[in-house]
């Protein structure tokens, strides 16, 4: 997993690092009625995180003074997340209309490569990689996803990264 810190050692401007403002998201949105691609690919430099560092609990006060239980995304997985948006730069492969997204799937290739020192377990990853593509607007729903293929590689230490191939497949009708 990686900091805001190594992200940004990795010549990421500080200045993306922040969640994304209201207005850049309804642009982003704006972009994603366009014309579709059959498949996107991302390289998002560092890794992401587990799940076990995904999200954590948070309490809520209430306006009456009662507390509700939450969770909200660690530092590490919004870094993560706001990297997968700059990267995937308004690229869909999801359909424009509800009728449509029905019918499409998606397949999601994914090769995580290490860094020096770091480590993971592979089903921890997917959570966080696709909440972040269906934040990013280049698959519009995790649940679609119907082929799932992750490898995790350690033969490039010095330079950690994860590669995303996000791809429509067809429905099967069998």
């Amino acid at each position: 997993m990686s900091t805001w810190r190594e992200v940004a050692a990795q010549g990421v401007p500080a200045a993306l690092l922040r969640p994304m403002p209201k207005s850049m998201q309804r642009q982003a949105r704006k972009l994603l009625e366009e014309t579709p691609w059959s498949s996107v690919r991302l390289t998002i430099p560092g890794i992401p995180p587990s799940g076990n560092h995904y999200k954590s609990a948070i309490r809520r006060k209430l306006v009456n003074g009662h507390g509700v239980l939450g969770f909200q995304l660690t530092p590490e997985a919004q870094t993560f997340r706001d990297l997968v948006w700059l990267q995937a730069n308004g690229r869909t492969i999801a359909p424009a209309t509800d009728r449509e997204r029905d019918k499409v799937r998606y397949a999601l290739t994914v090769t995580v490569y290490l860094g020096a020192g770091q480590r993971g377990d592979g089903d921890n990853f997917w959570k966080c990689i696709a909440d972040s593509l269906q934040h990013a607007g280049v698959i519009h729903s995790d649940a679609r996803v119907r082929r799932w293929v992750l490898e995790v590689e350690d033969c490039d230490r010095e330079h950690p990264r994860t590669e995303i191939l996000a791809e429509r497949i067809e429905r099967r009708t069998e």
